[in-house]
């Protein structure tokens, strides 16, 4: 029995959120909660969490909190401001529901001072007296309960959960795996449904699986075989391999092995000797994990997560062959806290998907993760909440987040491709913005005498001033300090760059010849007599725009004269001055030259 609908009314930022929890048929459709910090995330999540807890406490006398009691504080402190009550809902499928109401006074009061008719019809069920009123519908006797919390797991993971890395903690690696001791009494569970530190209990059990496996599951065939110097076949037991229940899960756990890990080949667990205790990852039949204890945080919080689904199902009542078979909800916040970026875009939407009848509800601050999920699931396979107002968004709300993570692909693509550039020439590196730039200091290195300096770098394009700076993002950190040689980034004089330096990766803006009539591009550097001489010989080259004054509320604005090179004329023009060019039309790329030789002699 699932989550059916969630209303919360006047509960900090959230004013009047109603969530149906949505389904494909009778298959739950994972919810993703975003919003930012204080848009009530947490609230929406603790709520949930208490009707679980309370539920619980019907069923089974281990509850993390005390019988009686609830999991969030019931306050009119919370109450949002400006408002004179508030009201909670969580109901199942099944029927069964937790409200809570919290008033700035009594009932009574309330009505007799604020004038207040029902606003609900649950509000008849406050006591006149009282100003805070809480009810479960939940029955311990009752089958439906009962199957809530017995046929089904039921988890929260928060966001505080952490386990400590075997390099911080050295008692993690020297730890052994213990037998799991379960208490076999009426109206215990032996689960938790708040899971902050796992790890342990999950490794305990992993032992139990293992050693059932060996024990119960295994399979043998009767064969007959001559033994030398013996007249008659002696028969013999063949392994043949495993199965039966602890198989199942067994084989469940390693599917998500298989994925946290990236590894499709035979991989198995392995226990170690009595003396040495410790899960490993067997692969090909060598060890390639000696520690679960030993794997990454990330990898340490994807296994805690996904095991504990499998665990705390294990130990349920419900049937279980396959990852398929486990219902139930699991309640996570920040699914995305410790993850790595290919962890939240790729590896946890797959850990979801293969458990397809698991209620998944998370909070997420990560944009990854949801266009991961998009891949995943397709635009109608999971919903996005954004909180405070609970609209339902989808991936293209998300656009801006797709540009970014296209623009950081675009800048690993470009530095894998510089070192090769440097690898294979081991000279400086020069990017310019197109390649008329290149054609224009090439020429003007031949009529200068500048060869030497071109002959002791590479000139690149990087097609635009944008990619320039995708480069510049992608070194202005750490990696620069590897670089094995010189990169130059020579931007034009109307990018309003700045000059700067990260150890061996240079920025360096041209100069702004402020009496020469082209404002924009490498072409700023010619002359007035040059130009003019273009429009004497192609005027078509050469766009002008008049001089011109405009009024802007009440202001006179003179707007100047200008020139510019026609937009589909560039290459032409290159191609001219190339061809026809002079040592004084070419005499401004001195500076240029100047720049690229103090970079490569410092």
């Amino acid at each position: 029995m699932l989550f059916k609908k969630v209303e919360i009314v006047n509960v900090g930022p959230l004013a009047g959120l109603c969530i149906e929890f949505p389904k494909n048929g009778d298959i739950p459709k994972p919810l993703i909660i975003v919003g930012e910090n204080g848009s009530g995330k947490s609230i929406l999540l603790a709520h949930l969490v208490n009707t679980l807890v309370v539920g619980k406490q019907e069923v089974y006398e281990d509850v993390e909190i005390e019988r009686g009691k609830v999991f969030k504080y019931r306050s009119p402190d919370y109450i949002k401001s400006g408002e004179s009550y508030s009201f909670s809902s969580v109901e199942f499928e099944s029927g069964e529901k937790v409200q809570e109401w919290q008033l700035a006074l009594s009932r009574a009061n309330f009505e007799e001072k604020l004038g207040y008719t029902a606003p609900r019809s649950e509000w008849n069920q406050i006591p006149s007296a009282e100003s805070s009123h809480f009810v479960s519908s939940f029955k311990g006797n009752s089958d439906s309960t009962k199957q809530i919390f017995k046929k089904q797991c039921c988890l929260y993971f928060p966001v505080n959960r952490f386990e400590e890395p075997a390099w911080l903690n050295l008692t993690h690696l020297k730890s052994k795996a213990s037998y799991t001791d379960l208490k076999r009494i009426t109206g215990y569970s032996n689960r938790d449904i708040i899971c902050a530190s796992p790890l342990k209990n999950n490794i305990n059990w992993l032992l139990d699986l293992i050693f059932d496996r060996q024990v119960y599951d295994i399979q043998t065939n009767q064969t007959s075989i001559a033994l030398e110097g013996s007249p008659n076949p002696t028969l013999v037991s063949v392994f043949t391999g495993y199965r039966g229940q602890s198989t199942n899960i067994y084989d469940a756990v390693l599917q998500v092995i298989r994925v946290i890990l990236d590894e499709e080949g035979s991989i198995r667990l392995g226990a170690g000797r009595r003396q040495k205790r410790q899960i490993s990852v067997m692969k090909d039949e060598k060890v390639w994990v000696p520690n679960l204890f030993q794997l990454s945080t990330g990898e340490v919080q994807l296994i805690n997560l996904f095991i504990s689904i499998i665990r705390d199902y294990d130990l349920s009542e419900g049937e279980f062959n396959t990852l398929n078979d486990i219902k139930g909800i699991v309640i996570i916040d920040e699914i995305d806290a410790h993850l790595h970026a290919i962890h939240q875009k790729e590896v946890l939407p797959k850990l979801i998907s293969s458990f397809p009848n698991v209620q998944f509800i998370v909070t997420s601050h990560a944009p990854l993760f949801l266009l991961g999920m998009e891949q995943e699931f397709g635009e109608d396979g999971f919903e996005i909440i954004n909180l405070p107002n609970g609209e339902k968004v989808v991936a293209n709300d998300f656009s801006e987040f797709i540009a970014a993570y296209e623009a950081f692909k675009e800048t690993t693509k470009h530095r894998e491709e510089i070192f090769a550039e440097i690898k294979l020439h081991s000279k400086p590196i020069v990017f310019v913005e197109g390649d008329y730039d290149i054609r224009y200091l090439q020429k003007a290195a031949e009529i200068l005498d500048k060869r030497d300096v071109l002959d002791r770098v590479e000139l690149k394009d990087a097609v635009g001033y944008g990619n320039l700076d995708k480069i510049w993002k992608s070194y202005n950190n750490s990696i620069s300090e590897v670089v094995p040689n010189k990169i130059i980034l020579l931007y034009d004089c109307d990018t309003h760059k700045q000059d700067d330096q990260k150890n061996l990766v240079f920025k360096r803006v041209l100069p702004t010849v402020n009496e020469n009539p082209i404002t924009k591009g490498i072409e700023n550097l010619f002359s007035a007599n040059t130009i003019e001489r273009i429009e004497n010989e192609n005027p078509h080259y050469i766009d002008t725009q008049n001089a011109s004054s405009e009024r802007v509320r009440g202001v006179q604005k003179i707007i100047p004269a200008s020139k510019s090179v026609n937009r589909d004329e560039k290459g032409n023009m290159c191609s001219w001055l190339c061809n026809n060019g002079s040592t004084g039309d070419f005499s401004g790329f001195v500076v240029v030259f100047d720049i690229i030789e103090t970079l490569i002699n410092s």
